[in-house]
């Protein structure tokens, strides 16, 4: 199970459907986060707004990132393919895998 109570957890309610699974990678898990960003035409460029505190982003992944590793951190577990090392956010084991196991992947 997901762990956020001992991860700095901030106090805002989380949804216990986003925790992820034992195996810390439950696929589509973050597709909750989608439900606080929304979708800007900004000058005719898409942008992605986070409706929790209004950060706006130019790419969508970085705004989920952003959701999940501001407003509900810990609520992921991520393990790392190529160790077993696990990371309560997906930017901490894409930041893991590219400075340990660069020559892996």
């Amino acid at each position: 199970y997901g762990q956020y109570g001992d991860q700095g957890y901030d106090g805002q309610m989380i949804d216990p459907n986003m925790t992820a699974g034992a195996d810390g990678n439950k696929g589509d898990s973050r597709a909750v986060l989608s439900q606080y960003i929304e979708k800007l035409l900004i000058a005719g460029h898409s942008k992605f707004k986070c409706t929790l505190c209004g950060k706006v982003n130019g790419q969508k992944a970085h705004t989920e990132n952003h959701v999940e590793s501001i407003h509900f951190p810990g609520a992921f577990v991520y393990n790392c393919k190529y160790c077993g090392q696990r990371f309560t956010g997906r930017n901490k084991l894409y930041m893991h895998v590219n400075q340990i196991h660069k020559k892996m992947h």
